[in-house]
């Protein structure tokens, strides 16, 4: 185990202004890939959308900010422009871009697309044929120059959970349903197949192509699979010019001549292995002359020549993961856990706050870390020898494993006191019987020490572990409890409405701030009091990913899905003010020289102005 340098990250210096980001750390992440008639690459992502020459991409030919994280990206026919979907904090919107001229025309605006919009412009580019979330859902068909309305057609329920569509030459749309369907222009549904594998994105009047590889032909009004690629595939991109289906997964990215209905380039990325990322979004695009796709390993996005598969010929570097667990230590350094799921590859990260040099240590399966306020000391959950057990192992400034602990092998998080002098452990083991409930095991213990100073049983699957100096604060389903760590004497039990999906317990030791399901509380441990926090974000549930107290105890802070934190002032927990400047979920906040410190899976670390 050690240290490898990775590249610097880039530091962006946002004017001062209160309640707003005033340093940046990565320039976010990349979602959507496209190439334009004269080649030019479009790389939509979670800060903005950018303009490459693919020989020679860095710094880009120009930039747009649009308001929201791209989602889903799609190059026009007219060779020069793309239909963009975005999000931020507050909704989404359909934009059509010009990246050369800076032209952005809003073509219209929702609430929300849901997990990621699904739609497809039908062949000459002057419709978009889009599926609106809803009971029921909607089939809707857009005017592409001026956003109009043009049909409207309801669906069935199922196809809420689609991610795909195809549209032929005479706009006839195929959708995945129970059975898979064809909707004809004037509304009309037809069985189109009852396959598994179909999620058509790309259609000709007799053929279709599924996201999997998989091509379909027309036969007696059904459709019929007639092959399928070398690699399976999980997603694809269609060209300006309809000649090139980019067909991409986990490791392979294929391309696929249209005319000649043959693969004419491969890559296979190795490395990309294990869990899918979940980045909304397309991760590879081909041209004629080139071919370019997101690595999920480091967010970095490699191009390619045709032709030339051994080694990419250029990479954007500058892009992130996103950060679910921000720990500050030593001489203005931050360790950060990257979104990275853990089976997957390498995720603990060291940057210096000043410069951006940064380091990756090169430890693999980390499911949660945390870090002392000097520096010199690491804990990483991870799996390390045996697929039944997970370990925490304490490791050196050099990444060096000093000790090792197993514990048990299901999820989990890790705790250290904000002193550094003892941490903490919440596991569970999956039960014999599949018909029995889960049982979460709760373990702590100081540095040195040989056994546990307390083990805490609990009945439930979704759990937590936060320390402060003086007391452990753990949530196992319902059920929040909290020791203190002298004596291991009870301080409170108490039982919510709600499951959590974050804790945090204030440095004293006095309130616990719980992000529920439901809704946000505050819990004063002294007196059991319990206040539910108000809020003006959208929506009945939220599922909030992060929660943190200042240094003083004062202020809580959570962290939403939708991209915004709120700031609740402790003693009544009025809402005192509401964060908006990611464009994703935020999944870490910490509290740090004066300054709250958010990371998101947009990619981007923020240090935060002044609050109130």
């Amino acid at each position: 185990m050690s240290w490898s340098p990775i590249p610097v990250v880039p530091i962006i210096r946002h004017p001062d202004a209160p309640a707003s980001p005033r340093l940046q750390y990565f320039a976010g992440k990349p979602h959507a890939l496209a190439f334009l008639a004269d080649g030019s690459l479009v790389v939509g992502a979670s800060r903005n959308l950018t303009l490459h020459d693919p020989e020679g991409p860095t710094p880009p030919r120009a930039a747009l900010e649009l308001g929201g994280a791209v989602e889903w990206m799609m190059a026009h026919p007219d060779g020069e422009s793309v239909l963009v979907a975005v999000r931020n904090a507050r909704d989404s919107a359909m934009l059509r871009v010009w990246p050369a001229t800076a032209r952005i025309v809003n073509l219209f605006t929702e609430p929300s697309f849901g997990w990621q919009f699904t739609g497809n412009l039908n062949p000459d580019g002057t419709r978009l044929i889009w599926r609106r979330n809803g009971q029921p859902p909607t089939l809707r068909t857009v005017d592409v120059a001026t956003g109009e309305l043009l049909t409207e057609f309801a669906l069935p329920q199922d196809t809420n959970g689609t991610q795909t569509m195809a549209v032929r030459p005479d706009d006839a749309v195929y959708i995945k349903s129970r059975p898979s369907l064809l909707i004809h222009p004037d509304g009309r549904m037809e069985e189109a197949t009852d396959t598994g594998f179909f999620e058509p994105f790309f259609a000709t009047t007799g053929a279709v192509m599924s996201t999997c590889g998989r091509r379909y032909i027309r036969v007696d009004d059904k459709l019929e699979e007639s092959g399928r690629l070398p690699e399976s595939a999980s997603g694809g991109t269609i060209s300006h010019d309809r000649r090139w289906l980019t067909f991409y997964s986990l490791s392979w990215v294929q391309v696929w001549d249209a005319l000649a209905r043959s693969v004419v380039f491969a890559v296979n990325r190795h490395g990309v292995y294990g869990q899918h990322p979940w980045w909304r979004g397309q991760y590879a695009a081909a041209s004629t002359t080139h071919l370019a796709a997101i690595d999920h390993r480091d967010a970095t996005v490699a191009i390619w020549r045709i032709g030339q598969p051994d080694e990419p010929i250029a990479r954007l570097t500058d892009y992130s993961q996103g950060a679910q667990r921000l720990m500050f230590h030593g001489d203005g350094k931050c360790t950060a856990h990257t979104c990275q799921p853990p089976n997957t590859w390498t995720s603990l990260m060291e940057f210096e706050l000043a410069t951006g040099a940064a380091k990756m240590a090169q430890i693999a399966h980390i499911v949660d870390m945390a870090r002392s306020s000097d520096g010199q000391r690491t804990i990483i959950l991870h799996e390390k020898h045996r697929a039944d057990t997970l370990s925490v192992s304490e490791l050196n400034p050099d990444a060096e494993e000093v000790s090792s602990v197993d514990v048990q092998r299901a999820g989990g998080t890790i705790a250290m006191s904000p002193n550094g002098a003892v941490w903490g452990v919440v596991t569970h083991a999956y039960p014999k019987d599949h018909h029995a409930g889960y049982t979460a095991q709760v373990q702590w213990r100081p540095f040195g020490a040989g056994k546990w100073s307390k083990t805490v049983k609990l009945k439930g699957i979704w759990q937590h572990i936060v320390l402060c100096d003086t007391a452990a604060a753990i949530m196992v389903g319902h059920e929040l409890v909290v020791i203190a760590l002298a004596k291991n004497k009870t301080l409170l039990t108490v039982t919510l409405p709600e499951e959590a999906e974050a804790i945090a317990i204030s440095r004293d030791g006095a309130h616990v701030g719980v992000g529920c399901r439901d809704r946000q509380r505050l819990v004063h441990v002294a007196s059991g009091t319990i206040t539910e926090l108000e809020h003006d974000i959208p929506g009945e549930r939220q599922w909030p990913k992060a929660v943190a107290f200042d240094e003083h105890g004062t202020s809580l802070f959570v962290g939403f899905p939708c991209g915004a934190i709120t700031q609740h002032r402790v003693l009544t927990g009025a809402l005192t003010a509401t964060l908006r400047g990611h464009h994703d979920e935020v999944c870490a906040l910490a509290w740090h020289d004066g300054h709250l410190w958010s990371g998101s899976q947009d990619g981007t670390i923020f240090q935060w102005g002044e609050l109130a």
